[in-house]
């Protein structure tokens, strides 16, 4: 490496912001984040470091910035822009509102308002700091800190605001947050410190002339108090794909970078969830490492126009699921297993599955079946990442319902949704999403919207629990009701105000509080918006007086039947287990018989290759001919040998035949089988069968 593209230099912060050019913070880099955690432990060092100086020890370390020169007067900062970006507030807050700061110093080397001010303008015309070349967060920079007049009346923001991914509240707080802590101290004590900051704190600044230096240090460095994200990597990586002066490709990424962005920020997801579905959607298999790792790996074997056209191609398929009222897509949202489900969804709008409409059923029921059985994580796992290789692979939509099947009989995940509903279900996660997914089912798609499922959304007892409070409810026997009071017939679905209106009402109240009526009878909210709690005002309006136990048996029969239609699934299916149709392995998926054993394709092509080999006594890969090696099984070779790059990517099945250890393509299709049949055929005598063949 040459001496000059790595050079580092240990600087003074009067010295970092006196150089011969302006610091500029690229796209790719988050934005401004600082919270008072961060400016807490900043402040607390430096002011501690302050007062525990010694002749031998006067100096402060705050780390080290990355930048790239490029000779033109700009530094872009590549790692540091936090620390930078907090450093230039602070020396704002000084010189609007501290402005006699070490007026009558006879120091030579002193932080007065001039000094700072030379510290914060660039040849006392531009600004040393420019923040993104998107020119909005510039502005905004401008107008709240740069353009400021004073900090001393600044309103500090909200925690609520601070929450928002949005930096003007965070340059806001960290101006407030200085302000208050620079008024706390003497005149004596703030020239002093504030001379220590400036000339006895040091940064070691690293300068590269090659930007994809820089980003190689970037990625093994953090930020004061806030490690890297994943995203932020991930974004480091592509743009080091990049050839320097390749500004045109590097905007195209930073503009589709930004529809990420924003599309996180409309749908309430985080841009490191986009990274590990799109992850998942390229492995398609249980990650053996850290997200960082796995896409270094693909994106470093990547072409780079190639790939951000995908990343923006499946940003768009996820738009496609968050945009989608699709009842099934809707109801799915709800999964906890969010990685494994928005990825299986994006994939099928991403890769155009043929058959969409069957394949959310299928997703849905599978996922509603594993929620309400009570699985856990490691439990679905599996089947998740085959459920989204099949997609991506494009497997029929029977293939993927028969895998998804043997998963639910194998768990008995049946007989445990049974059980559950049977029983209280008042406190079960899986109430409200089962409650929300069944509206979803029951509607018009036309008539759908999402629903949140936060704070206003009430699952409501029909039946109060504290029935014997009022006297409306004296019918009640206790000892029908009590089991039945938190079972899946005693809950109404209601939004807003009305569960607390309706908590402890006799049932006449409640179906007045159910249509939004008050007491007078007037329209007051507006009737609610669920279909199954309008049946209960149905009921009632068709002359049912009262709620009793035997309406909750009613209802609970009722919406268990909605249930059943919506997860196809019967109180039958429970014992059903995984049976083999004869013992030479026929199975629901079994497509061929050869040497009398069952075969689905997949493992009739093993087989075959197997067997050619073995009975060819081939001994080395390179000797299995070229048209059976490269044949192509659903876009890739179908043979390959264990240095293939092909094996990080795409589903390959190890086979070891005379001592010899090759990979078989996992996914065979019918077409491709068939036509791999007929190029074998032109190497190796085999008899084989259809199972209709068979059956005939």
């Amino acid at each position: 490496m040459a001496v000059d593209t790595f050079k580092p230099i240990n600087q003074t912060i009067s010295e970092i912001f006196s150089c011969d050019g302006i610091y500029k913070i690229p796209n790719y880099q988050r934005q401004y984040s600082w919270t008072n955690d961060q400016l807490d432990a900043l402040w607390n060092d430096l002011y501690e470091a302050y007062q525990n100086k010694t002749i031998d020890n006067d100096c402060y370390f705050l780390g080290s910035i990355v930048v790239v020169n490029d000779g033109k007067g700009y530094f872009e900062l590549i790692d540091g822009q936090q620390r930078i970006t907090t450093l230039m507030i602070l020396m704002n807050v000084l010189v609007k509102d501290f402005p006699n700061i070490n007026k009558n110093s006879d120091e030579i080397f002193v932080a007065d308002k001039d000094k700072i001010q030379n510290c914060i303008l660039f040849q006392g015309r531009k600004n040393r700091l420019q923040l993104q070349t998107d020119p909005k967060y510039d502005s905004i920079f401008n107008d709240l800190i740069i353009n400021c007049e004073s900090f001393a009346d600044m309103d500090e923001p909200t925690k609520r605001e601070l929450k928002l991914d949005d930096p003007q509240y965070k340059y806001i707080n960290s101006a407030v947050f200085f302000y208050k802590k620079l008024s706390e101290l003497s005149e004596t004590e703030l020239d002093e410190f504030v001379n220590y900051i400036f000339y006895s704190t040091n940064i070691i600044k690293i300068e590269c002339t090659n930007q994809s230096f820089a980003i190689k240090l970037f990625q093994v460095l953090n930020d004061r108090g806030l490690e890297l994200s994943p995203s932020d990597i991930i974004k480091s990586y592509i743009i080091g794909k990049y050839e320097q002066d390749d500004e045109t490709g590097k905007q195209i990424f930073n503009n589709n970078w930004k529809n990420i962005e924003d599309l996180s920020k409309q749908y309430g997801f985080k841009i490191d969830d986009f990274v590990v579905f799109y992850e998942y959607y390229k492995l398609k298999s249980n990650p053996k490492r850290q997200v960082v790792d796995e896409l270094r790996d693909i994106i470093q074997r990547s072409d780079v126009y190639e790939l951000v056209a995908e990343l923006n191609s499946f940003a768009e398929s996820l738009r496609k699921v968050y945009e989608s009222k699709d009842a099934c897509i809707l109801a799915l949202r709800y999964i906890p297993w969010k990685f494994y489900v928005m990825t299986a969804l994006t994939s099928a709008y991403q890769v155009n599955y043929p058959e969409k409409e069957k394949l959310f059923k299928e997703i849905r029921r599978f996922f509603y079946i594993s929620l309400v059985a009570g699985c856990t994580l490691n439990q679905i796992k599996q089947t998740s990442f085959k459920l989204i290789e099949s997609i991506v692979n494009g497997n029929s939509i029977e293939d993927i319902k028969e895998d998804l099947n043997r998963t639910i009989i194998s768990r008995r995940m049946c007989a445990k949704v049974y059980d559950a509903l049977d029983n209280d279900v008042y406190n079960e996660k899986f109430l409200k999403p089962l409650m929300l997914a069944l509206e979803y089912n029951n509607r018009e798609s036309t008539n759908t919207g999402f629903y949140v499922l936060d704070n206003t959304l009430h699952m409501d007892h029909i039946l109060p629990r504290a029935y014997k409070q009022k006297d409306e409810w004296n019918y009640i026997n206790d000892e029908d009701a009590l089991p039945l009071i938190n079972g899946l017939g005693n809950m109404a679905l209601l939004q807003d105000i009305k569960n607390e209106e309706a908590l402890n009402c006799g049932f006449e109240n409640k179906i007045r509080i159910y249509k939004g009526e008050d007491e007078k009878g007037n329209n007051k909210s507006g009737i609610t918006s669920f279909e199954f709690t309008r049946k209960i005002i149905a009921y009632y309006e068709a002359g049912n007086a009262t709620w009793n136990y035997e309406q909750i048996l009613e209802r609970k029969e009722y919406l268990i039947s909605k249930i059943e239609e919506m997860l196809e699934i019967k109180r039958e299916d429970i014992n059903l287990k995984i049976t083999e149709e004869s013992t030479a392995g026929r199975t629901g998926k079994s497509k061929w018989l050869y040497k009398d054993v069952y075969y689905d394709n997949a493992k009739l092509v093993r087989a075959l290759v197997r067997d050619y080999i073995v009975d060819n006594n081939i001994q080395n890969y390179l000797d299995i001919p070229e048209s059976i090696r490269r044949f192509k099984m659903y876009s890739h070779e179908l043979i390959i040998d264990e240095s293939n790059e092909l094996l990080k990517n795409y589903s390959y099945t190890k086979v070891e035949a005379n001592e010899m250890t090759i990979y078989v393509r996992s996914i065979c299709q019918k077409d491709n089988t068939n036509e791999f049949i007929n190029v074998l055929n032109n190497y190796y005598n085999f008899v084989l069968k259809t199972v209709n063949e068979v059956e005939e």
